[in-house]
């Protein structure tokens, strides 16, 4: 089975064009800056504040938002396609708040500059995959992960919305695996996700394309490490600290047990120590003070228990702030490598989807 598995996050955008038919060794991999980091250089690249149309797509936020904000705090005019706006905010009256202009096109006379917001244009990696003998014309499978708060309400937290999606869906099995979402599944409250599917089918004849979150796509390529693995029927929590957001996901007998999120920035590494055993014991809460400025937390069952959890594995590009926390933390490396842990959850994922 070949499979195109692209990790979009909000520093590095990782790929792996798995082949089952090769030694994972031999497969090719890729680490790239995150598209919305290119973004964000290019309309910084407007140094004067003029006139500025983005089109083109819903993609991820971050540093391409911030860019946009500072170009309006400049004096810039900014108009932005209803897709492409989705980029600052799941909700379009917040952004047009904003100052941001909503139109379908440029409007007549339009002197300013313009750009295509895109995150998954794949012309450039056919280019170089070509450059190496391989393509993408012969594919079974395409998946990606995204981070997508969903659409919410005015005066809603996005941050609650978003967890509160994640517990609905786990309801169906409590396994990873439902935080994911084949080609006609998608909810139009994602509307990242939508657009994400919508792109790789404008690109690939491929049969199957999937989508899904990133943070538990890197949580279930935890479960590719042969140490962690093996474990999958006992207790673990598995942590994945990534550049903008961090997740905490408690397994027992390879379900999901509980689930907490929160910002990276805003993690104090001892005190987050200390409230990963709360929240292992069962006492963690939603609204508890620590979780003020996270995401949210809940149970879909028992929680273990800090002393009987099996295992502790954090992965992530800020995984380094469990040093010196005392907590005795294994890193995985699923084939070997840390930073193919997203695309190697989202294979082993769709594995899962697929009929045998």
């Amino acid at each position: 089975m070949k499979i195109l598995a692209v990790d979009i996050g909000a520093g590095t955008e990782d790929i792996l064009l798995f082949d089952s038919r090769k030694r994972l060794e031999n497969c090719i991999k890729l680490v790239l800056p995150s598209p919305s980091l290119l973004l964000a250089e290019r309309v910084s690249r407007q140094a004067t504040p003029g006139e500025l149309f983005v089109s083109g797509h819903t993609v991820g936020g971050g540093p391409f938002s911030r860019a946009l904000k500072k170009y309006l705090a400049s004096g810039g005019r900014l108009l932005m396609s209803p897709a492409a706006a989705y980029s600052i905010r799941n909700n379009l009256e917040e952004v047009t708040s904003m100052g941001v202009e909503l139109a379908d096109e440029p409007p007549p006379a339009f002197a300013g500059a313009v750009m295509e917001a895109d995150e998954l244009d794949l012309g450039p990696l056919t280019r170089l995959l070509q450059s190496a003998g391989e393509g993408l014309e012969d594919l079974d499978a395409a998946v990606v992960a995204v981070q997508d708060h969903g659409t919410y309400a005015r005066g809603e937290s996005n941050r609650k919305t978003r967890l509160r999606h994640m517990q609905q869906r786990l309801k169906l099995s409590r396994h990873t695996a439902d935080l994911s979402y084949l080609e006609g599944e998608v909810p139009e409250a994602f509307p990242r996700m939508v657009s994400a599917v919508r792109r790789l089918r404008e690109q690939l004849s491929c049969p199957h394309i999937m989508v899904m979150d990133t943070a538990p796509a890197a949580v279930a390529g935890c479960l590719e490490d042969p140490r962690v693995g093996e474990l999958t029927e006992g207790n673990l929590l598995l942590v994945n600290a990534g550049n903008g957001h961090t997740m905490a996901c408690l397994l027992g007998g390879g379900k999901v047990v509980g689930l907490m999120e929160h910002h990276t920035r805003k993690l104090e590494p001892a005190a987050f120590a200390a409230y990963l055993k709360r929240f292992a014991d069962g006492e963690a809460r939603d609204d508890d003070p620590f979780m003020a400025e996270g995401h949210g937390l809940f149970y879909l069952g028992e929680a273990p228990g800090w002393g009987d959890l099996d295992l502790v594995a954090v992965t992530g590009p800020h995984r380094g702030m469990m040093e010196g926390t005392g907590l005795d933390v294994f890193y995985p490396a699923p084939g070997g490598d840390m930073m193919m842990t997203g695309p190697l959850g989202l294979v082993r994922t769709l594995r899962e989807r697929l009929p045998a």
